[in-house]
């Protein structure tokens, strides 16, 4: 994609082919879209090259598409990957011509031709409602028909044995597990931005300050596009409160706008998903105190699964279980937000097959911490209540 802006616009641009983290630029637009005025908020400038890359790693994985023997299977991949791209909104000018030519290309490797000049008034609005996601993302292949429509209509097969070679089912290469972790975090806080600007017009009605905090709910929710891995911890439970006071309060029972505030809390949630109380089984061999040996097991298998989960895009997780280590580390207890903390990690990386293996360690080690505990009595827990940590 540098590439090819740099080649569109080498003779108008002196920042051809770079990025807008380049230039630090920030994206936000009004979307071309009749009776709907919101605006667009594309990735974050700092993001941009990691989006990116996470992106491209994802369609090397699908092998750029190729394998796809007919037209609506290629249209409803392309449209994924375009409007996932136009997202990023890479470059401060140009980003339209250089998605088509980027995408011609990608379809002609994958033996297909795409026209983007017989529609091109259509094209503006189809991509902008993918931005918009008015119908949130369980519903995402709603907000992306119209692109896809527009795709398929303007798709045809190339002719040629290379072109029916490349469109050969033998080539295609399907996620089996969904998008790869980094890229279901960026559709994890692009839910959490299209779902605020709903949610600023019914914390706009609770009070006075109405205008403040709205305003202060975008400036949070943009931050943690940012920055997810600190700025979840910093602003997640401020806006939970936030949450809950707009679905309790008796103007806002209609349900459109508990739809709205539903939505905007499984995002949230989605970012920080709600903690599980560790798994604790009977001990078959007499317990011992938590001393040296099993807080150290724990805390080397804790750190292990800790940096697990960053390679693997979880950054939330990951610094949330650091902390609780470390409160572990200095007290030899785990319990209250530290234990919540470790079973969020768990609840996530159990769901990753290269993380079992280390979340096993962890609970097993979680385990044997707990039940040195337990023999120690309640006083264990009593002079470590004030440790500091998450609960603090």
């Amino acid at each position: 994609m540098r590439a090819t802006h740099q080649h569109l616009f080498q003779d108008a641009f002196e920042w051809a082919g770079q990025t807008r983290r380049e230039g630090n630029f920030q994206g936000v637009k009004a979307a071309d879209l009749s009776g709907i005025e919101r605006p667009m908020h594309f990735a974050p400038y700092e993001r941009t090259d990691e989006r990116l890359n996470a992106l491209g790693e994802q369609l090397r994985q699908e092998n750029n598409l190729k394998g796809l023997p007919t037209v609506e299977a290629f249209a409803e991949r392309a449209a994924y990957y375009f409007d996932h791209y136009n997202h990023v909104h890479a470059f401060r000018e140009g980003n339209g011509r250089t998605l088509q030519a980027t995408f011609s290309e990608l379809a002609y490797q994958a033996g297909y031709q795409i026209d983007f000049s017989k529609e091109h008034p259509q094209l503006n609005p189809a991509r902008d409602q993918g931005i918009v996601a008015l119908h949130g993302i369980q519903h995402k292949d709603r907000d992306l028909a119209a692109l896809r429509e527009l795709l398929t209509r303007n798709t045809t097969p190339l002719p040629g044995p290379d072109a029916e070679a490349a469109r050969h089912p033998n080539q295609a290469c399907s996620l089996s597990d969904g998008p790869t972790p980094a890229v279901r975090q960026i559709e994890q806080l692009r839910e959490l931005v299209a779902a605020a600007p709903a949610m600023q017009q019914l914390v706009a009605g609770l009070d006075y300050r109405r205008n403040q905090r709205a305003d202060a709910l975008l400036t949070q929710v943009l931050d943690i596009d940012r920055n997810p891995r600190q700025e979840v911890a910093q602003h997640g439970t401020g806006l939970r409160q936030l949450l809950e006071e707009v679905v309790q309060d008796k103007r806002f029972q209609d349900p459109d706008s508990q739809q709205e505030a539903a939505r905007f809390g499984a995002a949230l949630a989605a970012l920080q998903p709600p903690a599980h109380k560790l798994a604790v089984e009977a001990p078959s061999v007499p317990a011992k105190l938590a001393g040296p040996s099993s807080t150290t097991s724990f805390v080397q298998a804790a750190k292990q699964l800790v940096e697990g989960l960053e390679v693997q895009g979880y950054p939330g997780p990951a610094d949330s279980l650091l902390r609780a280590v470390k409160a572990v580390e200095k007290s030899s207890y785990l319990g209250g937000a530290n234990l919540h903390a470790v079973s969020e990690a768990l609840t996530r990386a159990e769901k990753i097959p290269a993380l079992v293996e280390t979340a096993a360690s962890v609970r097993s080690a979680g385990r044997s911490l707990q039940e040195a505990q337990r023999s120690q009595g309640p006083a264990t827990k009593s002079s470590n209540q004030h440790v500091e940590g998450p609960e603090r």
